[in-house]
């Protein structure tokens, strides 16, 4: 544990951590029954509390290794930036269209492969990747911070490569049923699954620490 963390830090470290968690998991059940408000609803809610969790990071990192968090924090800002506007604008002026746009003109606001927000989208879980790669060094010390560490690096190596998948073409449909749609809807879950586990751990480290405070 770091000196210099302070209740504050492992406070919101533990919360947003946990909220990291629960919208992990309410995207990966948006992705068992198929409904897409909820699945926009928590990724969109999912930046902010990933933002926090690296400030926490980075307020939990040794001093010598805190370049690497500073980095890692600034990698999931922009992350944020980018995925949340995606959502927001399905959550908003796709789902509702208030002007109203012809629907010709409001195409390529549609979440699907093929289109300019898909690609924002795809760029922005990107900068998420490289977010953890960077502050991975910062997680010293016992067995459970080595397990946060490597699961770190390796969900850059492993997601990092879907960044080429908006300029790989794929049959899809708005109705969700094209190749395109299920080879996401399936990576989607397994990203699920590994990114929880390694933010259940981090949930894990905070929560360790809040009880020693």
């Amino acid at each position: 544990m770091q000196q210099q963390s302070t209740k504050s830090s492992v406070q919101l470290g533990f919360w947003s951590s946990a909220v990291v968690m629960l919208m992990i998991a309410l995207f990966f059940f948006s992705l068992v029954i198929g409904n897409q408000s909820l699945m926009f609803a928590s990724s969109f809610l999912l930046a902010p509390a990933f933002v926090a969790m690296m400030t926490s990071i980075h307020h939990y990192a040794p001093a010598e290794k805190k370049v690497w968090s500073q980095l890692g924090l600034s990698f999931a800002i922009i992350y944020a930036v980018m995925c949340a506007l995606t959502y927001y604008i399905q959550l908003t002026f796709v789902a509702n269209n208030y002007l109203p746009v012809a629907e010709e003109a409001a195409l390529p606001f549609v979440f699907i492969p093929g289109t300019p927000l898909f690609a924002q989208d795809m760029l922005g879980y990107a900068f998420m990747t490289a977010a953890t790669l960077a502050a991975a060094p910062a997680f010293v010390g016992g067995k459970l911070e080595s397990w946060i560490k490597w699961l770190f690096i390796f969900h850059a190596i492993l997601f990092l490569p879907a960044i080429v998948i908006p300029a790989i073409p794929m049959p899809v449909n708005e109705t969700g049923t094209g190749v395109g749609n299920l080879v996401g809807r399936y990576a989607n879950m397994v990203w699920c699954v590994y990114f929880g586990t390694a933010t259940t751990l981090v949930t894990l480290l905070f929560k360790r620490m809040k009880e020693s405070k």
